[in-house]
């Protein structure tokens, strides 16, 4: 059944939705996200641009990552049996929402989401969608994954969705420990990275000044699959299961980890020392 289109809308009309949304696909604005030097920073993040395919009813919408949420969320179903049809009673964490393309599959599905994403334009027009629609189980969040050790994210969530961010971020140990920490015991990671092709241990940099297979200003270390699992391993995780893939036209992996109990991990080096 399709979901979240015009026939759904609650809170306002076609025709205001159809004008919001296009003055969002026409927005670019670097000062909104506080970035001083635009010339410094991705395209992605000063120019709104839709993330994945969405049918509205009487118009669609392509997005930069096509129906990526689609495959995504079926791995992890279908191929590690780590997502259940339903999620009813399941709070999630998702992490770089974008345009919210699994966030709003997740909530069809009947999950309470937390959707962050540190870019703001884009949080602000999930947000318009789940007022449009009237998402109850939806909350966006203009958050970086590094701000979430409030209280709040401590223990909190069933299930984190880590999908198409690890070699985004420039401190991937400890954006996994932070995963680690926002969920409950017995709490379920979901992660999905582009790697590199090696089978040597290793962080490849690529970093933000140089042309990748993604474009320049989007990345910093692609792990390889022998590297990534001890990764999520020492930040306490355990049952690691990893699937290569080049489903996406480029070398990625697929990774399914629990947390068990609460455990520490070692502190030497760590970045930031008041994390759990």
């Amino acid at each position: 059944m399709l979901r979240y289109q015009l026939k759904d809308l609650v809170n306002v009309d076609e025709v205001s939705f159809k004008r919001k949304i296009d003055e969002f696909l026409q927005l670019q604005d670097y000062e909104m996200e506080g970035f001083r030097d635009p010339a410094k920073q991705r395209d992605l993040s000063i120019r709104f641009q839709w993330g994945h395919d969405h049918d509205f009813g009487n118009f669609s919408l392509k997005g930069r990552m096509r129906d990526r949420h689609l495959r995504l969320l079926a791995t992890f179903m279908d191929r590690f049996g780590a997502l259940p049809r339903s999620l009813t009673g399941l709070k999630i964490l998702d992490i770089g929402c974008w345009t919210g393309g699994t966030s709003l599959l997740l909530c069809a599905m009947g999950a309470q989401v937390v959707a962050i994403e540190e870019v703001k334009k884009y949080v602000d027009c999930l947000n318009y969608m789940k007022h449009a629609f009237n998402i109850e189980n939806l909350e966006p969040r203009n958050l970086s994954i590094y701000e979430c050790t409030t209280p709040e994210f401590q223990e909190t969530f069933d299930i984190v969705l880590f999908a198409g961010v690890l070699y985004h971020v420039t401190d991937p140990i400890l954006a996994l420990r932070i995963t680690f920490d926002s969920m409950k015991d017995g709490g379920v990671l979901l992660l999905e990275t582009a790697i590199a092709e090696s089978k040597k241990p290793i962080l490849y940099y690529l970093g933000p000044s140089q042309e990748g297979p993604f474009g320049g200003g989007w990345n910093w270390f692609f792990p390889s699959t022998s590297s990534l699992s001890p990764m999520m391993m020492d930040v306490g995780y355990t049952d690691v299961k990893i699937l290569r893939t080049g489903a996406f036209s480029h070398p990625r992996a697929f990774a399914v980890a629990s947390r068990g109990n609460y455990v520490d991990m070692a502190r030497g080096g760590l970045s930031a020392r008041w994390v759990r």
